[in-house]
C-alpha cells in the first residue's frame, strides 16, 4: 500500500496519509511530493483536502526513530530528506489551489508545522493535539518554520506553542480561528469536504495569491539556514 492515495470528488481532490503514524522520511516526502503533482496535472480539480487514516493521529512529524541514529552516523541521506522535507512544506504552501487539512488526530511537530502550511483546518473535536514539541526535544526551528506557525496561530498562542510545547485542543483552536471548525471524527470528512466543494476558486487566481501573500516565507524557505543538529542533543522519544 502506498504512503499517500488519492481519489477525485467532484471538483476537489481527497489525499489520504496512511502509513501509521505518517512520519515524515524520504520516501514519505517523495511520495507527497509526487501526489501533489499528479492531483495538479492529471485533474481539473480547484481544492484539496488532507486527511489520515489513522483515527488518533494525523501526522507526527519526523521519523526520529531513522534520523537521530542517521544524524549520528551522518548519513548523507538526512541532508536529502531535510531539504525534501522543505521541498514538500513549500509545495504545500503554494499549491494553487485552496488546500483544507481535516485533522483526524494528534498533528505534532513537523506534522503540526505541516497542517499550517495549509490554508484552511478542520480537526475533530475530542481526541488530538496541535503541538510543536520542538523546545523539549532540542530542536530548533527554522526561519521557515516560525513563520508558518506565526501565519497559522494568533501572536498570544505563538508563544505558548514555541516556548512551552503546549498542547493545544481542537476548542481552543476553534475559538481563536485557528481551525474553521472541531467536529466530531463521523463528521470531519463531510464538513471539511463540504466546505472546500463549495469554494470554487479558480487556480490561477489562487496560486498568483499566494504567490503575494506568502512571498515572505517563500523567501525563507529559498534560503534556509540549517543549524546544526547534535545527536547527543535530541532524545529520541
Amino acid at each position: 500500500m502506498s504512503s499517500i492515495e488519492w481519489k477525485v470528488d467532484e471538483n476537489i481532490a481527497v489525499l489520504t496519509m496512511n502509513v501509521g503514524e505518517n512520519r515524515f522520511n524520504l520516501a514519505f516526502c517523495n511520495e507527497m511530493l509526487a501526489a501533489l503533482d499528479d492531483i495538479e496535472k492529471k485533474t481539473n480539480v480547484n481544492a484539496l483536502v488532507v486527511t489520515a487514516t489513522h483515527e488518533k493521529i494525523w501526522s507526527n512529524g519526523m521519523d526520529l526513530d531513522w534520523l537521530i541514529p542517521a544524524v549520528g552516523r551522518k548519513d548523507p541521506d538526512v541532508v536529502k530528506f531535510l531539504d525534501l522535507q522543505d521541498r514538500m512544506m513549500k509545495r504545500m504552501l503554494f499549491y494553487p489551489m485552496i488546500t483544507v487539512a481535516a485533522i483526524t488526530g494528534h498533528a505534532f511537530a513537523s506534522g503540526a508545522i505541516f497542517a499550517c502550511c495549509h490554508d484552511f483546518r478542520f480537526m475533530r473535536n475530542d481526541r488530538g493535539f496541535l503541538c510543536f514539541p520542538e523546545v523539549d526535544i532540542n530542536i530548533p526551528f527554522l526561519h521557515y518554520m516560525d513563520a508558518l506557525i506565526k501565519k497559522a496561530l494568533p501572536k498570544h498562542m505563538v508563544e505558548e506553542a514555541e516556548f512551552l510545547g503546549k498542547r493545544f485542543t481542537a476548542g481552543e483552536l476553534e475559538k481563536y480561528n485557528v481551525i474553521r471548525k472541531a467536529c466530531p471524527l463521523d463528521e470531519l470528512m463531510k464538513e471539511a469536504t463540504a466546505f472546500a466543494k463549495s469554494l470554487n476558486k479558480g487556480r490561477w487566481i489562487i496560486g498568483e495569491m499566494k504567490k503575494v501573500m506568502y512571498k515572505d516565507i517563500g523567501y525563507l524557505m529559498d534560503h534556509v539556514e540549517r543549524p546544526n543538529l547534535d545527536p547527543a542533543n535530541v532524545p529520541i522519544k
